[in-house]
């Protein structure tokens, strides 16, 4: 019974758009999507599909993860999208810090008509702080040839790459703004550095998301210590591995 209960749930969690077409908060859902993940099991995220456009969004996810290896759960990716274009209409242009193989960028390429800058050294992560934990991670973890991912981006004419350790390489965008950040950096030094910079230069309304909170002590500890003193919330949602912030 165990081994069937599991052949059901990969079924049910393989990706799939399904209608709905119940009450949930007072609103209709006509889809939600389930995805199945061995440690977690199926997580299904629940989609209004009047605010947006859901079903092509879903899908340009699933197109994303079979073209290139995209370290995020689907509703960690879905929310990407959706952060990306609920803060079109604020002004700024849009970052991402923590490229990898460009999945990610990807996405936000797709949602946005804004300038995106990506940021990342393309040789790995740096050196880990005594706040970081050595068995999850290591140095030139995530190493990725930069042409390989500017070549898989190629398509996006409004793309900046920026090569090296943030933030020095962060110069050309120091007299920007910025409505969205999307940050990636598993380390509490880096996390710390690009919060340091970015906060600053968020206009009212704007977003900044991370990956690995709480999953990585260090950026836990960089967001926490951050924004103990700062009147805005971390913001993270249950079984994902993700936070975000709203600047008020």
């Amino acid at each position: 019974m165990k081994n069937l209960n599991n052949v059901i749930m990969k079924w049910l969690g393989k990706n799939r758009t399904l209608s709905l077409p119940r009450r949930y908060m007072g609103k209709v859902l006509t889809y939600f999507y389930t995805s199945y993940y061995a440690n977690k099991g199926i997580i299904v995220t629940l989609v209004d599909s009047n605010s947006w456009q859901a079903p092509e969004t879903l899908n340009l996810i699933k197109q994303i993860k079979a073209e290139t290896e995209m370290g995020l759960l689907d509703p960690e990716a879905y929310q990407i999208c959706i952060t990306t274009r609920k803060t079109e209409k604020i002004t700024g242009d849009v970052a991402e810090v923590g490229v990898y193989k460009g999945g990610s960028a990807k996405l936000i390429c797709e949602t946005t008509k804004k300038p995106v800058h990506l940021f990342d050294t393309f040789e790995g992560l740096p050196d880990l702080s005594r706040l970081d934990n050595p068995e999850q991670f290591k140095k030139g973890d995530y190493s990725v040839p930069f042409e390989s991912v500017k070549n898989y981006l190629k398509n996006y004419p409004n793309v900046h790459f920026y090569k090296g350790l943030f933030p020095s390489t962060a110069g050309p965008i120091k007299n920007k703004t910025f409505s969205f950040v999307h940050l990636d950096v598993d380390l509490y030094e880096s996390t710390l550095d690009c919060l340091e910079f970015f906060y600053p230069r968020m206009n009212k309304g704007g977003v900044i998301i991370s990956h690995d909170y709480p999953g990585a002590k260090g950026v836990k500890k960089a967001f926490d210590e951050f924004f103990g003193g700062k009147p805005e919330m971390i913001i993270s949602s249950t079984g994902c591995n993700q936070c975000l912030v709203i600047k008020v």
